[in-house]
């Protein structure tokens, strides 16, 4: 049961943020027709589902990070929604608690908010990621 509510959840996810797009065709993608790239940082892989997350635009992605894999404080300028599919991210806001979300999480990272990010050790993170407009990230300066 736990797992038709996750497949549910992620189907709603998708349809809404296509429907953003009006496609004029059905888009169907199995697994071996998902292709997988090296994401800006090492430890991380990205899989574009629509929209171009490095130059603009509203896009969806499947990110992979390894296991173990923590991002130090940062922030990025568009909000960013995620879905939890697989593994344990963790996320920590500026001054806030360190949070862990499972499968079946949902997670929004407000554009302009510093925080902490990746993955529990163990076993690698996937998740599903939009946002409105390019992926960035933005390190904190380091302490002086």
């Amino acid at each position: 049961m736990k797992r038709f509510g996750i497949v549910v959840s992620i189907l709603v996810l998708l349809v809404c943020s296509f429907a953003v797009f009006a496609a004029d065709k059905d888009v169907v993608m199995k697994p071996d027709a998902i292709k997988w790239e090296d994401g800006p940082i090492k430890g991380t892989h990205v899989a574009k589902l629509w929209g171009d997350w490095m130059t603009g635009g509203p896009y969806g992605c499947l990110i992979r990070f390894d296991g173990g894999l923590m991002n130090p404080m940062h922030m990025h300028t568009q909000t960013l929604r995620i879905y939890v599919l697989r593994g344990t991210f963790v996320h920590q806001s500026a001054g806030g608690k360190m949070e862990k979300a499972g499968p079946g999480s949902y997670v929004v990272q407000v554009g302009g908010n510093h925080h902490i990010s990746g993955c529990a050790k163990g076993a690698e993170c996937k998740f599903l990621m939009t946002s409105d407009d390019k992926f960035d990230m933005i390190p904190d300066a380091p302490a002086k």
